[in-house]
C-alpha cells in the first residue's frame, strides 16, 4: 500500500527483505526493488548501466546526506566494495539493515553470474 499525503509505503511480508522489495516495487517510480533489473541511473548528467560500478565519491556523497535515493546507493556501496562497518561510519543505519541489504546484493550477484 502507497500512502502519497505522507511519502511512506507499507509492505508485509515473511521477512525483512521480502517487505522491503515489496515496498520499493509498490512506489512506483520505475524500480521493481534495490536494482538488478537492467534499467539504467540518471545522476545529474551522467548515465550509469545497472551493472556498472559508481565511483566511490559518488557513493559516499550520496550516502552521506538522507535523501529518497540513498536506499539505492546502499547497493550500489555493497557491490563497489564498501563493507557494512564503513557504510555504518557513513550513515548510521543499523547494521543489522545493512546485512539484510547486503543478503540482497549477495543474491543478486548469485543471479547474475549464473545467467552471464
Amino acid at each position: 500500500t502507497q500512502m502519497k499525503s505522507v511519502g511512506e509505503a507499507m509492505a508485509i511480508g515473511r521477512t525483512f527483505k521480502e517487505s522491503l522489495q515489496k515496498c520499493l516495487r509498490s512506489m512506483e517510480i520505475g524500480r521493481p526493488g534495490l536494482g538488478g533489473d537492467g534499467k539504467h541511473w540518471r545522476i545529474g548528467e551522467e548515465i550509469y548501466g545497472d551493472r556498472d560500478i559508481f565511483p566511490r565519491d559518488l557513493i559516499v556523497q550520496k550516502l552521506t546526506t538522507p535523501n529518497a535515493e540513498r536506499i539505492f546507493f546502499l547497493r550500489h556501496a555493497l557491490r563497489a566494495g564498501l563493507t557494512v562497518d564503513e557504510i555504518f561510519e557513513i550513515t548510521k543505519i543499523d547494521r543489522w539493515f545493512l546485512v539484510q541489504i547486503q543478503q540482497i546484493v549477495d543474491c543478486e550477484e548469485e543471479l547474475a553470474s549464473t545467467a552471464a
